[in-house]
């Protein structure tokens, strides 16, 4: 099964659907099973011995070092997808023949660049920039709004990202952010911060 693939199967007389998937930047599966069957199957995967259960917390730190959007923080119903650095997900065919909601809009921001982008930060020191933290230039002009913010386990230190005014992207950027009133030295970097492991095919 390579990376967001499906199928499904019975085991032991129970259907289960399993996709190739999970939003966190690893090699992971989702599994879907009748509720009256999880309970057993949950137990069965936890006396392997290289499973350990987590919560949501540690997959939304993998899901931003893996610098992948959650909805309602880093997009919602205003933001537009080049500024959020997903135009990948407009094919060219949509591109061309446009019919959908916003077209005027995404080609706008395509063909001339959007006022505003989503990046990434590096902290300095061990204080994580959480979400509603401002981003301020060296001189301490506010450029934009951090969106995602925490510390990054794999990297062990703290990483952000948000949305700064265009003109202030470029990877390398020096800037602050705002925490509880203090500035906090950051750096624009690209994502991700911590390389997709997905499973594209036969190793």
């Amino acid at each position: 099964m390579p990376f967001m693939s499906a199928t499904s199967f019975a085991r032991d007389g129970i259907f289960l659907n399993i996709s190739r998937s999970g939003y966190t930047g690893e090699d992971g599966f989702e599994i879907s099973i009748p509720a009256a069957a999880a309970a057993g199957f949950a137990q069965e995967l936890l006396d392997e011995a290289d499973v350990r259960p987590i919560g949501l917390g540690a997959r939304d730190s993998l899901r931003l070092e893996a610098g992948l959007c959650l909805y309602g923080h880093d997009i919602d119903n205003t933001t537009g997808p080049v500024e959020a650095g997903l135009s990948w997900s407009i094919s060219k065919r949509r591109r061309e023949a446009g019919g959908f909601l916003g077209y005027e809009q995404v080609m706008r921001a395509l063909d001339h660049g959007p006022s505003r982008l989503r990046v990434g930060f590096l902290l300095e020191g061990k204080v994580p920039a959480r979400e509603g933290s401002d981003i301020v230039t060296l001189d301490g002009q506010t450029i934009g709004r951090i969106t995602s913010g925490g510390f990054a386990p794999s990297l062990a230190r703290p990483v952000a990202m948000g949305y700064v005014d265009a003109a202030y992207a470029a990877p390398g950027t020096q800037v602050c952010l705002i925490v509880r009133g203090k500035p906090l030295a950051a750096k624009i970097v690209p994502m991700p911060f911590v390389p997709h492991h997905y499973f594209r095919g036969d190793r």
